[in-house]
């Protein structure tokens, strides 16, 4: 299992609570349309001992493997994603950074 990830380190240009009903109303829909997508987390950042969180937010994607993530990026849906993404950095201030890691899953 592979897990894509985005992370917003920074702060919202303007009110945090329509970004975050963006987020989740508009952007996140738009990327559950991913091909092959097992799974899709919106993780939101908490600060701590009156300090902010390190990231505002990230976006957690999970494919089964790399071919399914491949075909994934290469889709249609991608597309419309990631226009919609440009718009969101648009309303961010601050650093988005992606990553890819191996899932390694542990029992509890």
């Amino acid at each position: 299992m592979l897990a894509f990830c985005a992370y917003y380190q920074g702060t919202v240009k303007g009110s945090e609570a329509e970004f975050d009903t963006y987020v989740k109303d508009i952007h996140m829909p738009l990327v559950a349309k991913y091909p092959h997508l097992q799974q899709l987390r919106f993780l939101k950042g908490v600060g701590r001992d009156g300090n902010p969180p390190m990231y505002y937010l990230s976006f957690e994607l999970f494919f089964n493997n790399w071919e399914e993530f491949e075909i994934a990026k290469a889709s249609a849906e991608r597309d419309v994603a990631v226009q919609d993404a440009a718009y969101l950095a648009s309303l961010f201030e601050g650093q988005i950074t992606h990553t890819v890691y191996e899932v390694n899953d542990i029992p509890v």
